[in-house]
């Protein structure tokens, strides 16, 4: 399960390290700016290409529906909302499980559609009995990471695998994280689902920290031992 999740505002972390094309999220900034400018009766032609600004739009909290940022082949960046629309549900399909991807017919179509949904972290909430409490799950030095995702040229949904043991006493689900020597084959369209399930799985317990934000010890503490999630 994942229903919410952390992007940091340091894109350049991303496109530097993964060395991404950003031209799709700094056309939708400029053509926002030009409408902008057109409604006030401005003309645009100071319409800024930071991708900063471009990018600001898409960090922070993320929550269902909400435009988030996904790489497609290529390194293309580009814009999806949030959760899948499925005919007869009143929510959409935030996530999806690993385990039966093939089998469902909302996912099996978008199988050859993978994407990558950059975050910094997300969140999770330990029941105890009827109280709820919160935690973020993050790497020990907060690093960015990817998630494995789906899209369909509109939207994306994350999918979600059985947890690390670290985090299991947290929930039972967690988002499937693409690892460095990862990448290119989860992008590349040309490799069949089939070849590519085993990425699917949860990550070892000393890639993961977390932190419970309600009162309560704190259950772990940064540990060196991390892998470079871009490392090449």
């Amino acid at each position: 399960m994942c229903s919410r999740f952390d992007l940091n505002s340091d894109i350049r972390a991303f496109q530097v390290q993964l060395g991404l094309n950003m031209e799709d999220i700094r056309r939708m900034a400029m053509q926002d700016e030009n409408r902008t400018a057109n409604a006030n009766d401005e003309v645009g032609d100071d319409v800024s290409d930071d991708l900063d600004a471009a990018f600001e739009g898409l960090t922070g909290t993320r929550r269902p529906t909400d435009p988030i940022a996904v790489i497609l082949p290529g390194q293309k960046v580009a814009i999806r909302s949030w959760g899948l629309t499925v005919p007869g549900l009143n929510s959409p399909m935030i996530n999806a499980r690993a385990e039966t991807l093939r089998e469902k017919p909302t996912f099996r179509p978008l199988l050859e559609r993978r994407c990558l949904i950059p975050a910094t972290g997300w969140y999770e909430w330990r029941k105890n009995g009827a109280a709820k409490h919160k935690n973020r799950i993050t790497l020990p030095d907060h690093q960015p990471f990817l998630f494995a995702g789906l899209e369909n040229g509109r939207e994306a949904t994350i999918i979600t695998c059985a947890p690390s043991p670290a985090i299991a006493h947290i929930h039972n689900r967690m988002p499937a994280i693409i690892g460095p020597n990862h990448i290119a084959p989860w992008l590349d369209p040309m490799i069949g689902f089939e070849d590519l399930g085993h990425m699917l799985g949860p990550l070892p317990d000393h890639i993961l920290a977390w932190h419970e934000e309600t009162p309560g010890p704190q259950t772990s503490g940064p540990d060196r031992n991390q892998i470079d999630l871009f490392s090449k």
